[in-house]
């Protein structure tokens, strides 16, 4: 199965759980604009996300033999849940109107509350109490009894708990970096480490890994394999940053939202003093088409898109040897290529 035809899949699944606790909260709450701000969590999670952690989980799972496909897709709603809640709270931080080209949670309710000289705050307010609403449904998915050897459950539930708290920490390191001076590489790698490839790869192909029963010697060789993926997804989104390859974001919208990544750490610390102050006065603010070109060529005579493209190729390269030694079974194997591949295209 293919990441698309997974997705919708998918998607059928989480939709009625989903909409089954939407009609629990309406009942819960019986407010009329309060119910409407938590209807909007289904245009929220369903306008455009690709699935990649529970297809990630999936094919972990089969690869090493696991059967139970109804109880691995249940589980894996766990991690839809949790990249909304933290997409939401990430959101309000960067202060983002949209999101996959529809309003962000915060955006969509302060719409809703008019000329409200507060509305902004407010928003932002019951943007985080419904991002922690379905933090909460994580931890009832986590604890429920699922079909699983318990052992084995035992051991996932504490990788998805690591896993939470450590996107939580690292986004709070992630936040302080938009107010501090330029960051060391290897402050960006750790952020990327846990931010996103744990977050995205590491941990939600682990935990399928361990449900799977495959042997901690296999479990070592997954968590490599999603460390160089995640470091490949997290190079090549600040890559199409910058050469306009994302159409469903604004260009250089991480320099406008004082995001650190690989390349402004190459400016900062390989480049001239000039286009270091070039950058450095860039950073928080809206830009204009000619400051955007300005940067663009910038990054481009620098070198940083070169070196950018080589990281990328270099990270999925280490994937692919290190999928090789693993155990999953071929189906497996094909799948996940698919996904490397798509990281290497980079071409703009």
């Amino acid at each position: 199965m293919d990441l698309s035809s997974f997705k919708i899949t998918f998607d059928g699944i989480l939709q009625t759980y989903v909409q089954g606790k939407i009609e629990q909260s309406h009942k819960l709450i019986n407010d009329k604009k309060i119910n409407t701000f938590i209807d909007y969590i289904t245009t929220f999670i369903f306008s455009g996300g690709k699935r990649i952690r529970p297809y990630g989980l999936r094919i972990t799972y089969t690869g090493f033999g696991g059967d139970n496909e109804k109880a691995i897709l249940n589980f894996g709603i766990i991690f839809e849940l949790l990249h909304s809640m933290a997409l939401i709270h990430d959101d309000i931080i960067d202060q983002s109107e949209k999101r996959h080209n529809a309003a962000t949670m915060h955006s969509y309710i302060t719409t809703l509350l008019g000329n409200n000289p507060n509305a902004k705050h407010i928003a932002e307010g019951q943007a985080i109490l419904l991002g922690d609403l379905l933090l909460s449904r994580v931890y009832e998915l986590r604890y429920k009894q699922h079909d699983f050897q318990e052992n084995l459950l035992w051991e996932a539930r504490k990788n998805v708990h690591s896993m939470i708290e450590e996107v939580i920490l690292w986004q709070m390191i992630d936040v302080d970096m938009m107010i501090s001076g330029p960051a060391s590489l290897s402050l960006i790698d750790k952020k990327n480490m846990y931010k996103t490839a744990s977050y995205t790869f590491v941990r939600p192909m682990l935990t399928w890994a361990i449900l799977a029963g495959a042997s901690k010697e296999q479990q070592e060789l997954i968590k490599e394999l999603g460390k160089y993926m995640g470091m490949a997804f997290q190079m090549r989104d600040d890559y199409l940053d910058i050469t306009f390859g994302d159409k469903t974001k604004s260009a250089f919208s991480d320099i406008q939202e004082w995001q650190q990544t690989y390349f402004t750490n190459y400016i900062f610390e390989k480049w001239t003093p000039e286009q270091q102050e070039l950058l450095k006065s860039s950073m928080g603010k809206q830009l204009n088409e000619v400051q955007i070109k300005a940067l663009q060529d910038m990054f481009e005579a620098s070198g940083a898109i070169a070196f950018g493209k080589e990281s990328i190729m270099e990270y999925s390269q280490k994937s692919r040897e290190i999928l090789d030694q693993t155990e999953l079974n071929d189906e497996a194997k094909k799948g996940i290529l698919v996904l490397i591949k798509k990281m290497e295209k980079v071409e703009h």
